[in-house]
């Protein structure tokens, strides 16, 4: 079982103190960074301990605080060792020998920290600090791409399976968030963790609660199914909360984590080393992977858009829930047939809400800043379209907004200027952070009812996980935590 520990950041030695006494009941052990506490005692921290502790003194050059010849760092690292921590944690490129061979055989890691990029010989650096005495090899680096990502599981899988000293092997920052829930995935000893948000001692840490509560790390084994969400930007994606609930709610061996990619093509090519069982298509690559897939639902294929991959031995098949995630909320208001609905949008989940809607004998028109997309999505689905700008000439029942145009990274815009809303009709915006957009705050002030899109991602994600696992889905757990999460936006 990997194991959490947590990297404590406080700078006093009663922080520290006071910090392993508030997470002793998810800790399983602590990292106590001597280059973060001003005022060092380890004798009164060991006296406190409430979990084993791991001792390390990072220099500046792999993410620490102290100078790289500040010669307090030999001295702390001895006295950890002396004083009998239970890990304490060498750089593979410092010269602290004697350190090392005080250590060795009782607890020594041996770590090394790239934090411009990852080293082409990962193979060979492993052995070499294998050969320098470690107990256990901990190598983290700086993924510039996926490609890295994939590169670096690939040689923990490989490093696992020849049998020797364990190893830890992560990818900081955001790409490589999934690295550090599926240590166990690769016999990792333990994986690291926040003590809380904020809190992070290195680049891509997560909260031990949510390492331990969430993503079940310390269940995740080289049998656990994964899957994740795949897009540019998915650190803030709800979609991990869900599935996971989901995952628990039905006793599933499988984890749900987010895979972030500046590209599709580097994921592609990677998505053997990273062995996923399935993934969700967030954008802006759900029209991009079409020609990646070998199989397509014939929905997806007709509307161009697949938001759901499901990975079997190798092959890709591609569909759409973003059809479901439509039309569910939208039942639950009004009577669709012969409605008037106006799309704005002509990304993935623009395509896929018009031909749901189309397909339902709804009067479907899209709509979008560039003719020519709107054009391309109309012919695709059989509708009619227009520009963004001739939208007032257009009557609707419904009005959707298909952009990200509202989200986290333009807050305060709105595709709809106010004075078009209109009272009586529906105003759904798929955007679900935040939920109180500005599109749907001028839609309610203009009479309109709304649908935020949270009900969305809950519809497709109930549609995602029976696509997956074949179950039904535990949608009462599944709206449960999004109406949680909805309070909590609210908060």
């Amino acid at each position: 079982m990997t194991q959490i520990c947590v990297s404590l950041t406080e700078e006093t030695t009663a922080g520290v103190i006071d910090r392993m006494a508030d997470l002793s009941g998810i800790a399983d052990l602590f990292e106590i960074r001597g280059d973060m506490v001003v005022d060092l005692d380890l004798l009164t921290i060991l006296r406190a301990k409430t979990r084993p502790l791991l001792f390390s003194c990072r220099p500046a050059a792999e993410g620490g605080r102290w100078t790289d010849t500040d010669t307090r760092r030999r001295m702390a690292l001895l006295e950890a060792v002396k004083r009998g921590f239970e890990y304490v944690d060498v750089e593979f490129r410092s010269d602290f020998m004697d350190v090392v061979i005080e250590k060795s055989g009782h607890g020594l890691v041996i770590s090394y920290h790239d934090l411009e990029g990852t080293p082409e010989d990962l193979d060979g650096l492993y052995f070499r600090m294998c050969a320098r005495g470690a107990d256990v090899v901990k190598i983290a680096v700086t993924p510039r791409s996926i490609a890295d990502v994939g590169r670096l599981v690939e040689f923990a899988r490989q490093a696992a399976r020849g049998g020797g000293k364990p190893l830890i092997a992560l990818a900081l920052g955001p790409m490589g968030l999934m690295t550090r829930i599926l240590a166990g995935r690769y016999g990792a000893p333990f994986t690291y963790a926040a003590a809380a948000p904020g809190a992070e001692a290195a680049p891509g840490q997560i909260p031990a609660d949510v390492m331990a509560g969430l993503y079940r790390v310390r269940s995740v084994t080289d049998k656990t199914r994964v899957y994740g969400v795949l897009g540019r930007d998915v650190t803030r994606s709800l979609s991990p909360i869900l599935h996971n609930r989901a995952f628990e709610a039905r006793q599933l061996d499988a984890v749900y984590v987010p895979i972030q990619s500046d590209s599709l093509a580097p994921f592609i090519a990677v998505l053997p080393a990273l062995g996923l069982s399935g993934f969700s298509v967030t954008q802006p690559f759900k029209v991009e992977i079409l020609p990646y897939l070998d199989e397509v639902e014939e929905a997806a294929a007709l509307c161009g858009s697949v938001n759901t991959v499901v990975v079997d031995d190798g092959t890709l098949r591609g569909s759409t829930t973003d059809t479901i995630g439509v039309l569910a909320p939208l039942r639950k208001r009004i009577d669709l047939k012969g409605r008037r609905i106006v799309v704005v949008g002509a990304g993935g989940a623009a395509r896929a809400a018009a031909l749901a809607l189309h397909r339902k004998g709804c009067q479907v028109t899209v709509v979008a800043r560039d003719a020519a997309r709107a054009s391309e999505v109309a012919s695709a689905v059989g509708c009619a379209y227009a520009t963004l700008s001739q939208l007032s000439r257009h009557q609707w029942d419904v009005l959707i907004n298909a952009t990200p145009v509202g989200s986290v990274s333009s807050l305060g815009e709105t595709p709809v200027p106010a004075a078009l809303h209109r009272p009586g009709t529906v105003a759904f915006d798929m955007v679900y952070d935040p939920l109180e957009t500005r599109f749907l705050q001028d839609a309610q002030a203009a009479g309109c009812t709304i649908v935020d899109g949270l009900e969305m991602l809950l519809a497709q994600a109930i549609g995602q996980f029976e696509t997956w696992t074949g179950l039904e889905a535990p949608a009462d757990v599944m709206r449960s935590t999004a109406l949680f999460l909805a309070q909590e936006q609210k908060a």
